[in-house]
């Protein structure tokens, strides 16, 4: 087993940097690659959701509220091309895309499966329809990167022993869902039922809010911790010191001007901090706006503050995810 003082980048000056990203894996014009994206995926989801409407997701019948106005459609579309835009200029990969994905889009389906008495197949039915959508594209246009592969080459990622260790890809999958797990339950035995009652017209059930074990809802975000460090730690930990690592080891405070030296204390941080920092803040922008859009526009009888609430819920949640898996990482001393 790799210890956690293993698991740090190492030095900026005895690192080349190659580049993390191959060439896309689609013969396609550039230009066309993102629209050919949003097609394939809209129209895989819409297949997918067809083939599956009769294997339990019926009884979303009874819940969703029909969307009689335009913007409330387009509104919705508009979300989805976003979210692939996120994805494509943020150059993440199929198996990015696939993560954030399930993290972003886990709260609705949560909300449904645990207020609504909606099946816990549809719930993963579900899941499986939006995270298909949107890795098979992907991974049709554009190669998986080193930081996902199962054995990268030497020089293409930091930390390559240890990327693919077992132990430390259980552990850190436990943590995180045990994260989502305090975090979802904390909320259930506290603030969360009186606000569902009040901003949430319709819930058919709040048994389980007031019947949940932590170990149990811990247990039901195993998927989740997985995702999680597959998109935030697994990435951080890869990352390699580039040249802004190099000018801010060379950063001087006696020497340094006042523009220099509150950039560096903003944003004076190791490749491997900004990449989790960014992809964190990312989890929650998506989570936030996937969630709180998707919760108004199709759950009938749902207020914009309870929309907004709910969100926030999980805003908090992968905030705090973010936040110990970078503890967690910032050590220092691996080589490559």
């Amino acid at each position: 087993m790799v210890k956690r003082k293993q698991m740090a980048a190492t030095s900026p000056q005895a690192v080349p940097v190659p580049p993390l990203r191959q060439p896309p894996n689609s013969k396609f014009p550039g230009l066309l690659r993102f629209p050919i994206l949003v097609l394939t995926s809209m129209i895989a989801s819409s297949i997918m959701y067809s083939l599956v409407s009769q294997l339990g997701t019926g009884d979303l019948a009874g819940v969703n509220k029909r969307r009689d106005e335009w913007w409330e459609i387009a509104a919705v579309l508009g979300w989805k091309a976003t979210e692939l835009g996120l994805g494509w200029w943020g150059e993440y990969d199929g198996w990015d895309l696939a993560s954030l994905t399930m993290l972003s889009h886990m709260p609705y389906l949560y909300l449904l499966t645990t207020f609504y008495a909606v099946r816990p197949t549809t719930l993963w039915i579900g899941l499986l329809v939006d995270v298909l959508s949107t890795y098979l594209p992907f991974s049709l246009l554009r190669d998986s990167s080193p930081i996902h592969r199962s054995e990268p080459s030497k020089g293409e990622v930091a930390n390559r022993s240890i990327l693919n260790d077992l132990n430390i890809k259980i552990y850190t999958s436990f943590l995180a869902a045990a994260v989502y797990g305090v975090v979802i339950y904390g909320s259930f035995r506290t603030w969360l039922p009186g606000f569902l009652i009040v901003h949430f017209e319709g819930l058919k059930d709040l048994s389980g809010a007031y019947e949940a074990a932590l170990p149990g809802v811990t247990v039901g975000f195993l998927v989740s911790g997985y995702a999680a460090q597959s998109f935030l730690f697994r990435p951080a930990l890869g990352a390699k010191p580039d040249a802004h690592d190099m000018q801010m080891a060379e950063f001087d405070a006696e020497t340094a001007t006042l523009g220099q030296t509150v950039w560096y204390n903003i944003w004076g941080y190791s490749k491997r901090s900004r990449t989790l920092i960014k992809r964190t803040t990312t989890l929650v922008l998506v989570s936030v706006m996937q969630t709180g859009l998707r919760t108004y526009v199709t759950i009938e009888g749902v207020e914009p503050v309870g929309a907004a609430g709910w969100a926030a819920m999980w805003a908090a949640a992968a905030t705090l995810v973010g936040t110990v898996l970078w503890w967690v990482g910032d050590v220092e001393g691996v080589s490559n």
